[in-house]
């Protein structure tokens, strides 16, 4: 009985660092085309703000929403969903839309995010990290 308490104890002492990692591997400064967003934690979760975004997809978004891209929040609520996948809410500024999102962790360099509107009408995008 001893042994198994110990075995339990050192699996869990373990197994904490990697759930600690799995949301981490995810913050840092990623491209998307001509955007950049930092991910870093927001609370109890991870959260993506842009960082730089062209002259052009500004002028969407504005045009769009009103909103003023640089330093929106355009990626909410990071979860872990399972290895190496993650739910988040997803703002589209240059349609003023809310999406649920998945992101798609496909190496340490690379995600895979996608957001659905009504699960019907969905977009997937690629962003590679810079830093």
């Amino acid at each position: 009985m001893k042994r198994l308490f110990l075995s339990v104890a050192a699996l869990s002492v373990l197994a904490t660092p990697a759930l600690a990692n799995a949301r981490s591997n995810l913050e840092g400064r990623w491209k998307n085309g001509k955007m950049e967003i930092v991910i870093r934690p927001c609370g109890g979760s991870l959260c993506g703000t842009v960082v730089k975004a062209s002259a052009k997809q500004q002028a969407k978004a504005q045009r769009g929403s009103g909103t003023r891209l640089l330093g929106s929040r355009v990626i909410d609520n990071i979860q872990p969903a399972s290895a190496g996948v993650y739910k988040a809410n997803v703002y589209v500024a240059d349609r003023d839309m809310n999406a649920r999102g998945t992101i798609r962790q496909l190496g340490p360099n690379r995600l895979e995010v996608r957001g659905c509107v009504w699960s019907i009408i969905c977009k997937t995008t690629h962003w590679d990290r810079i830093s």
